[in-house]
């Protein structure tokens, strides 16, 4: 008799399982959200224009036009389209709408001839920009069009590239 006892409760404790009036809740998979971006990439382009050029000694420039306060600092990096591997990378101030870069020199001398990828990116933030271009364009969430995002901390964010043979 205690035996079945036994079984008894033990069939109860089992049946139950899963039927508890508190839901069991489950790890459901959620995907992270960023930051609405739809009314910084609308617009006009800021990027007006890029120019990679070399020099006689056949180091290469790059230049361009953009659509940012005075003194924003903007951030040029140049890779290999064939495997992407970073070849260049250097920072300029935008002044007058304008920037260039100094002469770029490659691992083993002036960059072969060839097809590359130029990244535009600068971050509308205290650590990369200057106080009077925080001021200028509010911490860039003024600033719309192509190329513009937030970051994971909400700060506007400028990234476009493009494609050109030296």
């Amino acid at each position: 008799m205690r035996r079945a006892w036994v079984l008894a409760v033990a069939a109860f404790l089992v049946a139950g399982c899963g039927n508890s009036s508190h839901p069991r809740r489950s790890a459901d998979l959620t995907f992270e959200t960023l930051g609405d971006t739809s009314g910084l990439s609308q617009g006009t382009p800021l990027l007006r224009s890029l120019e990679p050029y070399r020099l006689s000694n056949g180091l290469v420039r790059v230049r361009g036009t953009v659509d940012f306060p005075d003194g924003t600092r903007l951030q040029v990096s140049i890779y290999r389209k064939e495997d992407h591997a970073l070849v260049a990378r250097m920072q300029m101030p935008v002044e007058q709408g304008k920037f260039d870069s100094p002469p770029v020199l490659g691992p083993r001398g002036p960059l072969p001839r060839g097809d590359y990828v130029f990244e535009l990116l600068t971050y509308f933030n205290q650590t990369w920009q200057p106080a009077n271009v925080m001021v200028a364009g509010h911490g860039g969430l003024e600033l719309h069009g192509p190329g513009m995002s937030r970051d994971r901390a909400g700060d506007a964010v400028f990234r476009m590239t493009r494609e050109s043979a030296l």
